[in-house]
């Protein structure tokens, strides 16, 4: 009897733990330290991105929305990037070399990487492409979005941000 419940009290321990390892990240929370390894085999610590408003964006090569938001988001960042703001891309493709392909064909410069544990970790499952994390420079969260938003409305969320 007592194994038995044991076992029921470690199993429900278990997918707790689980479930909130996987928890989605709500606006208004800090966003946990996360390190990068970028495409290029740099590393981009999570103290690289302090003091910045950083944008997360979850993308895929073969993904329609993300290919129309791709190009706003390079000229978002190269509007604002002397302004302390970052952008991070974070592919869910399996392929790293299908990445790495469809980046230089693009010739966008912002940081891209692989999605990893530790990005999931921070920001939860990831359920569409693209999705979207606006972080301001003290590392909280203050807009989630799943899906396209465009460079006008993407840049009225971030302005804001990049005056404090």
């Amino acid at each position: 009897m007592k194994a038995a419940l044991l076992k029921t009290f470690l199993l429900v321990a278990a997918l707790a733990i689980s479930a909130a390892a996987q928890a989605q990240l709500k606006q208004g929370q800090t966003v946990p330290a996360f390190e990068t390894r970028l495409l290029d085999g740099k590393a981009l610590g999570a103290q690289a991105l302090e003091g910045k408003a950083v944008l997360v964006v979850f993308w895929a090569t073969w993904c329609p929305a993300c290919q129309k938001e791709l190009p706003e988001l390079q000229a978002l960042y190269e509007k604002h990037r002397g302004r302390s703001f970052e952008i991070l891309a974070l592919s869910v493709d399996a392929d790293r070399f299908t990445v790495e392909e469809f980046w230089k064909d693009h010739d966008y410069t912002f940081p891209v990487a692989m999605r990893a544990p530790a990005h999931t970790q921070a920001f939860g499952p990831v359920k569409a492409t693209p999705t979207l994390y606006l972080i301001d420079r003290k590392g909280v969260l203050r807009m989630a979005r799943v899906g396209g938003l465009g460079q006008d409305k993407l840049e009225a969320q971030l302005l804001p941000l990049l005056r404090h």
